[in-house]
């Protein structure tokens, strides 16, 4: 059942499984909350997986020592590079996500995704004032 393979790529195994749980959580679930944890999951997913592929067995993070200027002594630094970068945009989308989630429950007292949607539609006057029909011609 486990492969030879299996324990070797077990963070990408994982990183997938992280990644499915988010996605799920993403979809199935109409708090607000609990859409931008599951979109957490799914950043951290991405962020272990990259971590994984740019990993090399016996190779050291790139900072010379003792005057080592071979390139096989070292592991790639543009996956942590790009997985810094990530962590950084993330914390920036989720804390704009949270502020946004803040806003819309003091406004429509609730968290969950449809009942606000539902609730937008009635509270906006003069959203449908002007319609427009299949000719363009505007009907007041």
């Amino acid at each position: 059942m486990l492969g030879p393979n299996f324990f070797h790529n077990i963070y990408s195994v994982v990183a997938v499984v992280l990644f499915s749980v988010g996605f799920t959580t993403l979809m199935l679930h109409r708090n607000m909350i609990k859409k931008i944890i599951g979109f957490n999951i799914m950043d951290t997913a991405v962020y272990l997986f990259l971590a994984s592929k740019g990993y090399i067995e016996g190779r050291k993070a790139p900072i010379i020592v003792n005057n080592v200027m071979s390139t096989d002594a070292y592991i790639n630094p543009i996956p942590a590079g790009l997985v810094l970068t990530g962590i950084v945009v993330s914390v920036s989308v989720t804390a704009l996500m949270l502020s946004i989630t803040i806003r819309l429950y003091e406004r429509y007292h609730t968290l969950d995704i449809d009942e606000i949607s539902l609730r937008s539609k009635k509270d906006t006057p003069g959203r449908n004032k002007y319609k427009i029909d299949l000719e363009g011609e505007e009907n007041e």
